[in-house]
This record gives structure tokens, C-alpha cells and sequence, in this order.
């Protein structure tokens, strides 16, 4: 048994989509100036790194992360699908993943799209592919455990299709089944299928947040 993290750790050169401002940091406490600890004051959006988008964030009356209890964060059954032939800017539908492969108890799909690849290029916060909005209707019917999506690009919209990315968005999120949206994870150490157990979604728990950054650590 090993466990893996299947999230990007923080700091200031972290890709935000649309180039967007990153973590900035300011030293508070110092010991070497004789404060008795060292502490820091982090500056940073809620949609920042590996975060997950709960229902709040395009629902008007939706869930915020707080509102789910701590044993949905557990998912129990999981898969990753790799999507084959995935450039800059491409929308992934359901026709790029071999969605028989999956089985049909999962409650958290990983999509391994190899644009993680790109991470730390310019490329990788303003090209990035984005998904269909008709793949939601299509994951719900075909998975009814299906809790979470997630996937090695920066948002599910792509920023050269903003228009039909809020329209994703609104699909994953705004229903009465709501599958929340886990974007900018590191799926290097999985391939297509995997070895994953389970895993954990820990996001940051900030009252009446639309979304936050998370750790996510899977046992293979």
C-alpha cells in the first residue's frame, strides 16, 4: 500500500487561468528578528492550484463546500481515463474516453488529458482545452454514484471558449445532482485505469465559499 498526492503544492508561480494574479505572500512573525515564532500572511484567490468548484460557484442558490458533511470528501471508487489526442484549446467530450472501460459504481472519474504536461507554461493558463457541457447529462446517467470529476488541465472552461465553459460549468454544477468540478491536478504517477484505491478531497473549509484549494491523497 503507498499513498500519493494527486494535487499540486502552493506557491508563488502557481498557474492561474487567464494568467491571473498567483499566491503572494507576506512575512509576518520572524524569529531571526526576535519575534518568538515565524508566521506568514498568504494572499490568494479561492480558484487558485488543485481547488475544487462546488455548486455555489455557477448556481445561485447552490451548495458551498461547507454544506457537505466529511464523509463525502471519501471517494471509495475510482478511475482515471486517459483522453486521447487533446491540444490547445480542443473541448473533450465523451466521444474522447473510453467511458466503457469505467466501472459503473465510480464516485470520482479522473481525466488525464496530458495537458498537465504544459504546467508552467504560458500555454497551459491561456490554451487549455475545455469540456463539453453535454458529457455531464451523459456521466450522470451512466454513473449514478458519480459525486466529483477531475483532470490535469486548469478549468473545465476553456479560456479560448469562455462562452460554452459557463454553460459546462452550469451543467456539472447546477442540478439537482450536482458533480463537482476538481480542476489543476497532478495525475502524473496514474495511468488510464490505475491502481487507485481511494481518495481523499480535502478542500479548505472557509464558511459559504463557492470553491478552494484542496489536497487530494490517493492510496494505490
Amino acid at each position: 500500500m503507498k499513498f500519493i498526492y494527486l494535487s499540486h503544492v502552493l506557491d508563488e508561480t502557481t498557474p492561474v487561468y487567464g494568467n491571473g494574479a498567483s499566491l503572494t505572500r507576506e512575512q509576518g512573525n520572524r524569529m531571526a528578528a526576535g519575534d518568538s515564532c515565524n508566521t506568514q500572511v498568504w494572499h490568494l484567490s479561492n480558484h487558485i492550484g488543485t481547488h475544487v468548484d462546488a455548486p455555489r460557484h455557477f448556481c445561485r442558490d447552490g451548495a458551498f463546500l461547507d454544506d457537505y458533511p466529511a464523509d463525502f470528501w471519501i471517494c471509495s471508487s475510482v478511475f482515471c481515463l486517459e483522453a486521447g489526442d487533446i491540444g490547445s484549446g480542443d473541448i473533450v467530450s465523451a466521444s474522447c474516453l473510453t467511458l466503457d472501460a469505467v466501472p459503473e459504481d465510480i464516485d470520482l472519474l479522473l481525466i488525464k488529458t496530458g495537458f498537465g504536461d504544459l504546467r508552467g507554461r504560458h500555454e497551459y493558463m491561456m490554451e487549455n482545452p475545455g469540456f463539453d457541457p453535454d458529457m455531464a447529462e451523459g456521466l450522470r446517467s451512466r454513473f449514478p454514484n458519480l459525486k466529483m470529476i477531475g483532470f490535469d488541465s486548469i478549468s473545465l472552461s476553456s479560456f479560448a471558449s469562455r462562452p460554452l465553459g459557463r454553460i459546462a460549468h452550469k451543467a456539472f454544477l447546477d442540478h439537482e445532482r450536482p458533480i463537482l468540478i476538481i480542476e489543476d491536478m497532478d495525475l502524473t504517477q496514474i495511468n488510464q485505469g490505475g491502481a487507485v484505491r481511494e481518495a481523499a478531497v480535502v478542500p479548505v473549509r472557509v464558511r459559504n465559499s463557492d470553491a478552494a484549494p484542496c489536497t487530494i491523497i490517493a492510496r494505490i
